[in-house]
């Protein structure tokens, strides 16, 4: 008899412990509608920030939060950029939205933007903003990428400066 508690209670751990593992994670993707910038400390922990859903979003294959559907974030961290290639940070941990039939849905998906990788990952030419002004006045050997003079970000990290509709972003609700 001893066994089979110990069996049952093994079981009901399991269980208990395998709940958020069996967590649907339902994918959303979104895009800013207004300019995320830090510079100028142009964004405060707290600001709300502005995005819309970039496509349809699908659970059990309803129709769950319609494409262009208005998000807000609540900014929760800020780090201006710094010396030495410190860039600047922002992270979300915090979405409101509504789904197709004008309930909310909060979204607790954590969201980090950092200057020194959107520049890496921008489409531009040459980065303006952040620490590259220093690039056109050192050169330093070695210190090019794609043909690109990035000595700017040893003396200075970059800021955040996203356009809206210029990039999107994956956020994941649990269901």
């Amino acid at each position: 008899m001893k066994i089979y508690k110990n069996i049952l209670c093994v079981l009901f751990l399991i269980s208990i412990f395998s709940l958020p593992a069996c967590a649907e994670k339902v994918p959303v993707r979104i895009s800013p509608i207004q300019i995320i910038s830090t510079d100028k400390d142009a964004i405060e922990v707290g600001d709300w920030i502005k995005f819309e859903v970039a496509g349809d979003v699908f659970v059990n294959d309803k129709l769950y939060i319609s494409n262009n559907t208005d998000v807000v974030g609540i900014v929760d961290f800020v780090h201006s950029n710094g010396w030495g290639g410190d860039g600047a940070e922002i992270y979300f941990k915090k979405f409101y939205t509504t789904d197709v039939n004008n309930k909310k849905v909060v979204i607790n998906s954590l969201l980090e933007l950092k200057g020194n990788s959107e520049m890496a990952n921008s489409s531009r030419d040459i980065p303006t903003s952040g620490g590259i002004w220093a690039a056109n006045f050192f050169h330093i050997p070695g210190l090019t990428y794609l043909g690109q003079n990035y000595a700017g970000f040893i003396l200075r990290g970059a800021e955040i400066d996203i356009e809206p509709d210029t990039k999107t972003y994956n956020l994941f609700i649990e269901q």
